[in-house]
């Protein structure tokens, strides 16, 4: 038991704490519980961060975020806790895109998660939030296959405002350039927070471009790799507005990711669309054919083989091709 929840089993370790899946003793309904464990140095600091966590998710109201329904210390435990929406797979286990083999995907597929995520991020910017940490491991899978971003442990708050009312002034916000901690996973990271600039939702834009190159080419991005050229096989412009999500200056980089997910919706129906003209069109010339050929299976059954003129029906179906199907 961690407070008035039953532990039902793990989903997941990290490096400040442990995510469980539980259920309220009282309501009977399942969550996910993140623990905070408090055997590692710089407790006091780690542990604002956490309360920070969950204060900040507790204020979003989207979708395709986690929610955060419960915040508390648990005395008997010795244990900080918060509780979020359990996320599950259609198996009932949890799943990251991380666990997501790249060559199993459809194109149409990431295009819907690339739409979800830019519209999350887009979000949590005009709240006042940088994730700063988005990754494959980040992203849950539910069981619609639809993605959810978590793991907000490293954000910035760059919104005054919002640090106020969660008492992050200190916990969610870079300090001075020199002591300032490089947040984020390497490989990911956009290049200017790689050089410990300050973190801004161009970072994120970056990072969210970087997962989806993997996710369509199964290559990792980074800068001088063969990895944009890949994307030419696709029918949607990636190959266009994902470079300019990855521009080295963040300023270069587009400020609504929104913008972007319309522009490939629209090419998303043209595809859908051009594929839809592509299947009617093989549609009747197999009906065509089906047609001609059964002709010519009826005109070779009225004609003996003596009187068969092969020439003939040749002539008359003005098809090589189909005749010697017929034959």
């Amino acid at each position: 038991m961690i407070g008035v929840y039953r532990i039902v089993r793990l989903l997941g370790k990290g490096a400040i704490g442990a995510v469980y899946e539980v259920v309220h003793t009282h309501l009977g309904v399942h969550y996910a519980l993140k623990a905070f464990t408090l055997d590692h140095g710089h407790v006091d600091v780690i542990r604002e961060k956490f309360i920070a966590e969950g204060r900040v998710l507790a204020r979003l109201g989207d979708p395709r975020i986690v929610r955060v329904v419960d915040l508390n210390f648990d005395d008997a435990t010795k244990t900080l806790y918060f509780v979020m929406d359990l996320v599950l797979g259609k198996d009932g286990a949890p799943h990251t895109l991380a666990d997501i083999e790249p060559s199993t995907l459809e194109e149409e597929c990431v295009w819907r998660w690339f739409c979800d995520l830019a519209a999350a991020l887009d979000y949590i910017h005009s709240q006042g939030i940088v994730h700063r940490d988005v990754k494959l491991r980040n992203v849950l899978l539910n069981a619609d296959d639809r993605v959810v971003l978590s793991d907000f442990g490293v954000s910035r708050l760059f919104s005054k405002e919002l640090r106020r009312e969660v008492n992050a002034e200190t916990t969610m916000v870079e300090g001075s350039v020199d002591s300032r901690l490089v947040m984020g996973t390497h490989g990911y990271m956009a290049p200017e927070v790689e050089r410990g600039e300050e973190s801004t939702p161009a970072a994120d834009v970056y990072s969210l471009a970087v997962m989806t190159v993997y996710l369509l080419t199964g290559v990792l991005y980074a800068p001088g790799s063969m990895a944009l050229q890949l994307l030419e096989v696709f029918e949607l412009p990636w190959s266009e507005v994902l470079p300019q999500m990855l521009a080295e200056d963040p300023k270069d980089r587009p400020t609504s990711l929104g913008a972007i997910a319309k522009r490939l919706m629209g090419q998303t129906a043209m595809a859908q669309a051009a594929r839809r003209r592509r299947r009617i069109v093989v549609a009747v010339v197999l009906a065509a054919a089906v047609v001609a050929s059964a002709a010519c299976w009826l005109a070779f059954r009225r004609h003996s083989a003596s009187s068969f003129d092969e020439n003939a029906v040749r002539s008359a179906f003005g098809a090589e091709g189909i005749y010697e199907v017929a034959k």
